[in-house]
């Protein structure tokens, strides 16, 4: 009994050297624990996340598969070796250790990184792939925001060869996409390959215009849209050099305001989007639902402030020879009177 108090004190006391960096001490008090035999699933424990901290990874790794082979109690081992493994590229193991504890635990965003990222550096690609749609529910700018972000992580430890391939994953996923093509043109630009620099900031100019005019469908405030989708898009301004796309990224920070609830803000930026180019449908639609949402159907002015948007809208359209889009706004028109004299 008094053996086992003392083992308890010690056993208190590991903590607070480590917290000290008195890690040869500690060291030291788990070694002598192990030995006597004293909870083995906390003491083997402890000494392999602090190994793991000492950078001592194949002692880490022993601690941690001790634990899994010979205790009831694995979660914790598990998880510390599914990211040991990570840590030193053993992926397949990763996988492996993280499936164990997904089967308990099954939304660990940690754990479900760990694979995905596991996945990804041993060119699983199609796996992954499915992976990431299964974790962000299919939204594309999800996946590639959280790839970008990782790409930024690696980076800044001089990883270059796993940022490319994080920015080959977005390319699969997002063809020509031009932030994707500038982060890439950045690490070739640290590794000092220039000519490959030079040949991606060129792609660049060649796809931007294309890539924003073939996403750029932004005209109906009523249609479900990815506020990630419109937020990237105006972050494709900084290759807007010329202004020539001025008018649609107005549009689109409109749209980010309405998004987000800024109704006044989201008039003003429709507002200056039709003085930049008043023979553009979009933004006399959005103004005009925008305007409706304003009037809630029983102010008179802004009503027909939208009414008169609607119609500038369907007279572009005649114009255009868009005779199904003019009869929609028609549509816009009766549905806004009709329910109006419904109050």
């Amino acid at each position: 009994m008094l053996e086992h108090l003392k083992n308890m004190m010690c056993l208190k006391t590991i903590d607070k050297d480590i917290a000290e960096n008195r890690f040869e001490i500690a060291l030291q008090k788990l070694n002598t624990l192990i030995k006597e035999d004293f909870r083995p699933s906390v003491t083997y424990l402890k000494r392999g996340k602090l190994c793991k901290k000492l950078l001592m990874s194949d002692d880490a790794y022993s601690d941690f598969t001790y634990i899994i082979e010979h205790c009831a109690d694995k979660k914790a081992a598990y998880f510390e070796r599914a990211f040991l493994n990570f840590e030193i590229s053993n992926f397949y193991q990763a996988i492996l250790d993280v499936d164990k504890i997904l089967k308990q635990n099954e939304n660990n965003f940690d754990l479900q990184k760990i694979k995905l990222l596991s996945m990804i550096y041993s060119k699983q690609d199609r796996a992954a792939i499915e992976y990431l749609n299964h974790i962000f529910n299919n939204s594309k700018y999800r996946i590639i925001q959280f790839l970008f972000n990782e790409t930024a992580k690696v980076l800044a430890q001089d990883e270059y060869s796993r940022g490319l391939k994080l920015l080959e994953i977005v390319e699969s996923i997002d063809k020509d996409n031009p932030i994707k093509l500038l982060k890439e043109a950045t690490i070739y630009g640290y590794v000092g390959n220039e000519k490959m620099q030079e040949q991606i900031l060129a792609k660049i100019d060649n796809v931007f215009p294309k890539y924003f005019v073939s996403h750029f469908r932004f005209n109906d405030m009523y249609k479900e849209k990815d506020l990630l989708e419109v937020s990237f898009l105006l972050e494709l301004s900084i290759f807007d050099k010329h202004g020539m796309f001025k008018y649609p990224l107005k549009v689109l920070e409109g749209y980010k305001n309405h998004l987000e609830g800024h109704i006044t803000d989201s008039k003003t930026c429709f507002e200056d989007a039709i003085k930049m180019n008043p023979t553009k449908p979009e933004a006399y639609i959005l103004l005009a639902q925008t305007l409706q949402l304003m009037s809630g159907y029983d102010n008179p002015e802004l009503k027909k402030a939208a009414e008169n948007n609607y119609k500038i809208a369907e007279e572009i359209f005649l114009k255009e020879n868009l005779p199904h889009k003019a009869e929609d706004m028609r549509r816009q028109i009766k549905h806004l009177n009709s329910s109006l004299s419904l109050r």
